[in-house]
């Protein structure tokens, strides 16, 4: 079979892409329906066709279908991805400086706001590089370990004490911190990640509605069936990381 984003050759039971690293799960059997129903098309007598202008038509959406189905998926920007990794960062250091060295204030503030402001970026960062979750989640991992290190070498840096954790309760509290951000950036990337696979979805239903004109198999109902599936599975996961981002956060104010 052939990939509907990059055209590229892959085997029939791949679900997922071995070159564009597109996820397959959802559109492959709608893919297989549509296949099922074009067959049909082509396989019907031409006395069966008692309007003559129907099968044209729907040729016509399935040839107008297939080509944008086909279409590359557009090239990453890396430099606006790259703006949205960095811009969080530099704000999660910019506010640790302002709220313990300027203000004096409680490190609750930090936290909260180590919870809200990656969460956006990450957002940005998917919508850049589309649907590759795992560039994501790396960036994730890898700006907060860069903002936990980078507030504990200011408070080095200005406190004259040790950078690195000193104690297992200090390389807890490290983790933890650090993991409350990287889920908070993963949330919002996985809010661009769903988005952008609901509105491929609704494509193929879209289309798969207009190649189902005239067959004799409906296939909607199984197109709605995994539409709300792959909602209930993002919803679930979103709820997933958005809880331990606050967990991770704000355990340790909440008496847990």
């Amino acid at each position: 079979m052939h990939c509907p984003y990059c055209v590229s050759e892959i085997p029939d039971e791949a679900l997922v892409c071995s070159v564009c690293r597109r996820d397959l799960f959802v559109i492959k059997p709608l893919l297989e329906k549509i296949a099922q129903l074009e067959a049909e098309l082509a396989t019907r007598p031409p006395a069966a066709a008692v309007d003559q202008g129907a099968l044209p038509e729907t040729d016509a959406v399935a040839q107008s279908a297939t080509p944008e189905m086909a279409q590359p998926s557009p090239t990453a920007d890396w430099r606006l991805a790259l703006a949205a990794w960095l811009l969080p960062l530099a704000g999660l250091l910019l506010a640790h400086w302002l709220i313990v060295f300027v203000y004096d204030t409680k490190l609750i503030f930090l936290r909260v706001l180590a919870l809200l402001l990656p969460l956006p970026f990450g957002f940005l960062f998917c919508r850049q590089v589309g649907t590759r979750m795992g560039w994501a989640s790396a960036a994730a991992i890898v700006m907060a370990v860069a903002a936990v290190f980078g507030m504990s070498a200011v408070t080095g840096w200005l406190d004259q004490v040790p950078v690195m954790p000193q104690n297992m309760v200090e390389v807890r509290e490290f983790i933890e911190f650090a993991v409350s951000i990287a889920f908070s950036f993963i949330t919002g990337a996985w809010a661009a990640h769903w988005l952008q696979r609901r509105a491929a979805l609704k494509a193929e239903q879209q289309a798969q509605a207009k190649l189902a004109r005239g067959a004799t198999v409906n296939g909607q109902k199984v197109a709605d069936s995994l539409s709300r599936l792959n909602d209930v599975g993002s919803a679930v996961v979103g709820v997933a990381t958005t809880a331990i981002s606050i967990y991770t956060g704000l355990k340790d104010f909440l008496g847990n």
